[in-house]
């Protein structure tokens, strides 16, 4: 059975990790529109949208009410490289705690 100090060890971890992922996620979206109009880190924005219900969402028509559901995600090679090395550095970081 865990104590207290650990539940919250593992607790404080979670939001570390999470932190972690979407400081990498934000500086890779910063980094790909900041190097797209580069030409030689042009490749770095390079991407793909992925989703579901794209590029047209999915209706659900129940005559009295109209549902639409879409879902998509622009991924850049900047994204994908600051996330691994934002995980590398949470690895480190967390050895800490």
């Amino acid at each position: 059975m865990r104590t207290k100090s650990e539940a919250r060890m593992g607790w404080k971890g979670t939001v570390l990790l999470i932190f972690f992922f979407l400081a990498g996620v934000i500086a890779g979206t910063v980094i790909g529109y900041a190097c797209k109009p580069i030409p030689f880190l042009e490749w770095l924005s390079w991407g793909q949208q992925i989703g579901i219900g794209y590029p047209t969402p999915v209706m659900l028509d129940l005559a009295v009410i109209k549902l639409s559901f879409g879902f998509s995600v622009n991924i850049t090679l900047a994204q994908i490289i600051c996330v691994i090395l934002s995980l590398v550095v949470y690895k480190k970081f967390n050895r800490g705690f």
